[in-house]
């Protein structure tokens, strides 16, 4: 029963961690009218694997039960905040894709056909969430972020 718990901990933060690496990637350049200068425009291979390492990256964190608590309520905090700015229909889509963590927080948010207030309210919200998280880390849990981030970046300049 722990280890579901704690699972379901790491899912949360793996939501957080995905949802606040993905602010740059929230517009494609095929369904924004605003250019994206971001570098990181993943492939689905490559939000695949981000999705699959990012798991990875907060075990390395090593979160404190203290700090898992704390993410979970920022990802719930973050989920909601973000499903008012949705329309119902796109609510619904939302809540569906994100019940089992099959598929990319980010993938989904793309999917709903945002209109360019509704993706400028959700980086913002992201953001907040990015800054929350940030502040339950200590200085060393945040020099791992800030490197695997790095990684990242690396990796999808490739």
């Amino acid at each position: 029963m722990e280890c579901k718990l704690n699972l379901k901990l790491l899912l949360g933060a793996l939501t957080i961690v995905i949802l606040t690496a993905g602010c740059e990637q929230l517009s494609s350049p095929s369904s924004s009218a605003v250019p994206n200068n971001s570098t990181e425009n993943a492939s689905s291979s490559s939000v695949t694997t981000d999705r699959s390492t990012a798991s990875d990256r907060i075990s390395d964190l090593n979160l404190t039960d203290t700090q898992k608590t704390k993410a979970k309520q920022i990802e719930e905090q973050t989920q909601a905040k973000i499903l008012a700015v949705l329309t119902s229909e796109q609510q619904e889509k939302f809540k569906a894709a994100t019940q089992g963590y099959h598929e990319s927080p980010i993938r989904i948010i793309r999917s709903l056909n945002l209109s360019a207030e509704q993706k400028q309210k959700i980086h913002e919200i992201q953001r907040a969430q990015r800054q929350q998280f940030q502040a339950i880390l200590t200085p060393e849990q945040q020099a791992k972020m800030k490197q695997h981030r790095g990684y990242r970046k690396q990796d999808s300049s490739d």
